[in-house]
């Protein structure tokens, strides 16, 4: 979650239009590491907060107000004030994570919501957690809700960057899009923690995102969705095969994410699923997926 340090600087730069990447490019830093700053992952270096200030142009009472802020944030979690015994807990726990039974980690795992490399939108291999069950038309009228609140009704491409960096925080106070490297990120290209109000984007998905790119625009509208239905989630278990298709987080996700992008109510404007993958920067795999299910659903007038 962000540190006051960093809701200092993330409101900062939503009144002044930046995004996190631009404010790295003028920093000459990742956004992994300014994100990790921001989300209190790694502390605040000296001179940081003078340099951030110039990169964004602060007035003097601004700069003063990020100091403030930085002194108030924590910049590291101590334990030299726990009781003796809660110390050597988190000491054992640390040093035998490795140890720990296998269903009590699986039952910890499954409460992050995540999307993986390995896997492909419609087709993944690793199957969702138990929730509570949505029908396809359920989270199409959902989706549809959501991009109204962003979008006019006739615009076609889904800004999903813009909406999760500047205009979430406008209408779900405390949101956040944190931004982690390859290396703590490893396959995983997107998660959403249960009971956490953020997302968070691997920094070269989120990077490709922002360039339009139609697999890491669908990662960041699949984890949006996760966030949107899932965070709530307390208790957990995978789905198996007894279990029915609608009640799966994955699948879930998938089916808001392919609507906020690829809309039922632009069909007409669409020559076919190529032509909409273009406009809608998706993935042309992906579109030709919602194309299929949206002509099964008799959404068509007529085969065109």
């Amino acid at each position: 979650m962000l540190t006051p340090f960093g809701k200092a600087i993330r409101k900062l730069r939503l009144d002044k239009g930046m995004r996190l990447l631009d404010l790295a490019g003028r920093m000459k830093l990742s956004t992994s590491y300014i994100s990790a700053i921001e989300t209190g992952r790694k502390p605040i270096p000296d001179s940081y907060v003078a340099a951030v200030g110039r990169a964004m142009g602060v007035s003097t009472a601004e700069l003063a107000e990020l100091r403030r802020a930085a002194d108030r944030t924590r910049k590291d979690v101590r334990l030299d004030k726990l009781p003796e015994e809660d110390r050597e807990l988190v000491a054992a726990f640390a040093r035998r994570l490795d140890k720990v039974p296998a269903d009590m980690m699986a039952k910890l795992k499954k409460l992050v919501l995540k999307s993986s490399s390995e896997d492909t939108p419609f087709y993944r291999r690793r199957r969702g957690i138990i929730v509570p069950a949505m029908s396809t038309q359920t989270i199409r009228s959902f989706a549809e809700q959501v991009r109204s609140v962003f979008v006019e009704d006739d615009q076609i491409e889904l800004p999903i960057m813009d909406i999760l960096e500047f205009r979430m925080e406008q209408v779900f106070e405390g949101f956040y899009l944190d931004i982690q490297d390859k290396v703590s990120m490893g396959d995983d290209e997107g998660r959403m923690v249960a009971g956490k109000n953020g997302i968070v984007l691997r920094e070269d998905v989120y990077h490709d995102a922002w360039n339009g790119n139609g697999r890491a625009r669908f990662t960041a509208s699949h984890e949006f969705g996760h966030f949107l239905m899932h965070r709530t989630v307390t208790m957990a278990r995978a789905r198996d095969d007894s279990d029915k298709i609608f009640c799966d987080s994955e699948w879930q996700a998938d089916t808001f994410a392919g609507t906020l992008l690829m809309s039922p109510r632009h069909l007409p404007r669409f020559r076919d699923a190529e032509h909409a993958a273009e406009v809608c920067k998706m993935t042309p795999a992906a579109a030709q997926v919602m194309w299929a299910k949206y002509r099964s659903e008799g959404r068509f007038p007529q085969d065109v």
